[in-house]
């Protein structure tokens, strides 16, 4: 028997091929929408695809259950309680799905979800009906679980004590030596945990021990603990179940991005197209074309995309260019445009219009503008505002982080939010936006001067955390 975990660093998630050589079968936990990972595993393995298995309905993905199904011929296998309106085995409670040389028994496990189930491993060779491991999607993390506020807040007591029972009354009761494997990972905005770490999984023992879930015994205190502490998630989120539901479209293959000259550019822009431009803040900042979003190419690029970027729009890109960009991204620009489509089409953005053929360079050479957004310093904003009160001073950083320490007299609109908040923003005074690197003040500023606002200022070297440090007039707390 054998365990492959594929890790997506854009979701902070893992997904595992379970499969046995013996028997010639495999199974596929909680895939991504690109499946060519799991069909090479399989490939490598010399097995065949048999199952594609949800543990729950997605809140953070499009599921790739589907797209597996078509290509391979394997059966869908999700709770019987979540609804799916496309062809797929409802699985309750003692279910078990024969792999040959092992089952997967299915394990009901709500809370980050009503419907959310696990998989138990029980290994035909070993004692009768003991597990050696279990997928439990978000219902058990390493150091934590999945949050349970994502159906809203009204619902989401209600599902902290589902996980509280789920946690204490089932998981915590298997065997020490059962090897947890979870789908959700820290650090994903639909996790309650910290990052993990390089590690993949851990043992039922370790959590017992060292999960601050597994700790709060009583109902009461584990409700307040999951409901304490809980940051804003993207904006797409809203999207993934109801897609997740009816069943993603089929691709059928990775879509490739089509090259665009300059003209045929400005075309698209003209005709309602968004541009994303992945390359780095600085050198976004020192010159772009008017309009585009600044999302800079990285592990967490998918999820401002779909945060700050409307939904269902058509996309171009201005891909990393290794002539203007020095950011790692940007060494191989084939490699960049497959990771953009990659993320992308994970959550369910799918209309791609291609790319701009020769970056910035050939934009100009065309005699198409560019413009810039002014970038300032923390030494040169210190001075501004120990001179001036007529500038306003937006910190785009999380509220919880705005919280622990922030200029005096700025104002935390957390990016994700910012669009929504232009209106009452007074277009009177210049505006100045930070965060705590730079990265999310430069996508700020492009939001701000994609509505019009001429007068934006960028600290896209350093940030908040830097300017407490140097002493300079900061506080805490929400003011």
């Amino acid at each position: 028997m054998f365990i492959e975990p594929v890790r997506i660093a854009s979701l902070s998630n893992t997904t595992y091929v379970v499969g046995s050589e013996l028997s010639g079968w495999c199974a596929v936990i909680d895939p991504v929408r690109d499946i060519d990972h799991y069909t090479s595993i399989a490939a490598n393995h010399g097995v065949r695809i048999n199952y594609a298995l949800e543990t729950h309905v997605h809140n953070d993905f499009v599921s790739g259950a589907r797209e597996l199904a078509a290509t391979t011929g394997c059966q869908v296998g999700a709770s019987a309680s979540g609804g799916l309106l496309y062809p797929s085995l409802r699985l309750k409670e003692d279910d078990e799905l024969d792999l040959g040389e092992f089952k997967l028994r299915v394990l009901h496990t709500p809370g980050h979800t009503p419907e959310h189930i696990s998989f138990l491993v029980i290994e035909k060779d070993r004692e009768q009906d003991r597990p050696t491991a279990i997928f439990t999607g978000g219902a058990l993390m390493l150091g934590g679980a999945a949050r349970v506020d994502l159906l809203g807040q009204r619902i989401a007591p209600f599902l902290a004590r589902w996980l509280h029972n789920t946690i204490h009354s089932k998981l915590l009761t298997l065997p020490n030596d059962v090897r947890v494997y979870p789908t959700h990972g820290g650090g994903s905005f639909c996790s309650a945990s910290p990052p993990p770490g390089d590690n993949i999984s851990s043992t039922i023992a370790e959590e017992r021990e060292n999960n601050p879930f597994a700790a709060h015994e009583q109902e009461e205190d584990f409700v307040e603990f999951a409901l304490t502490g809980l940051g804003s998630y993207p904006a797409y989120y809203k999207y993934m179940a109801d897609i997740n539901r009816r069943g993603p479209d089929v691709l059928g293959e990775i879509p490739r991005l089509a090259s665009l000259t300059p003209l045929s550019l400005r075309h698209q822009l003209e005709e309602g197209s968004l541009l994303v431009d992945a390359r780095s803040q600085k050198p976004f900042n020192e010159r772009h074309i008017a309009g585009s979003f600044s999302v800079p190419l990285g592990d967490n690029f998918s999820a401002w995309v779909g945060w700050v970027v409307p939904w269902q729009k058509p996309l171009v890109f201005l891909s990393p260019d290794p002539a203007s960009d020095d950011s790692l991204a940007s060494r191989d620009s084939p490699a960049s445009r497959d990771s953009i489509v990659r993320q992308l089409i994970r959550i369910g953005y799918d209309r791609f219009n291609g790319y701009l053929d020769g970056g910035l360079e050939a934009w100009q050479q065309a005699g198409l503008p560019l413009e810039n957004t002014n970038q300032i310093d923390l030494e040169a904003l210190h001075e501004l505002s120990g001179h001036s009160q007529e500038s306003l001073i937006i910190d785009v950083r999380q509220s919880n982080e705005f919280q622990a320490g922030h200029i005096r007299g700025s104002l935390n609109i957390e990016l994700g939010e910012l669009s929504e908040h232009l209106d009452g923003l007074p277009r009177e005074l210049p505006i100045i936006a930070l965060c705590a690197s730079g990265m999310r003040a430069t996508i700020a500023g492009s939001i701000l001067q994609r509505d019009g606002r001429r007068d934006v200022r960028v600290v896209d070297q350093g940030g908040a955390p830097e300017w407490v440090s140097r002493g300079y007039p900061s506080q805490t707390g929400s003011e």
